[in-house]
């Protein structure tokens, strides 16, 4: 597996995410950008029910709460399953398109 980059891509994986319900609130003390509203995601079997969460009105700069300046994950040790298997080739959609493997 190629190692992560993320000067090329700005953590561009975490953006326009959803968490587990519950995580905000459990990991309060950890958000870096205010959340503007949350949302429940559709229901799927692999994960664990789940909200959209915004911190912009604008997709593009839509970052999950927890991504720091540096681009890395401010809760990382806890970080939710989808974040977890993100890279691991078990779906096309959780494939990072800015490396080569």
């Amino acid at each position: 597996m190629s190692k992560c980059r993320t000067h090329k891509c700005k953590a561009a994986c975490c953006h326009n995410i959803a968490l587990p319900i519950g995580f905000l609130a459990q990991f309060a003390s950890k958000i870096v950008t205010p959340v503007i509203s949350a949302s429940p995601a559709p229901y799927n079997h692999e994960f664990p029910p789940s909200e959209f969460v915004s911190t912009s009105t604008s997709l593009m700069h839509n970052k999950c709460p927890f991504l720091r300046a540096d681009h890395k994950c401010n809760v990382y040790e806890h970080r939710p399953a989808i974040c977890r298997r993100f890279g691991d080739g078990s779906h096309p959609l959780l494939t990072c398109g800015y490396l080569k493997n």
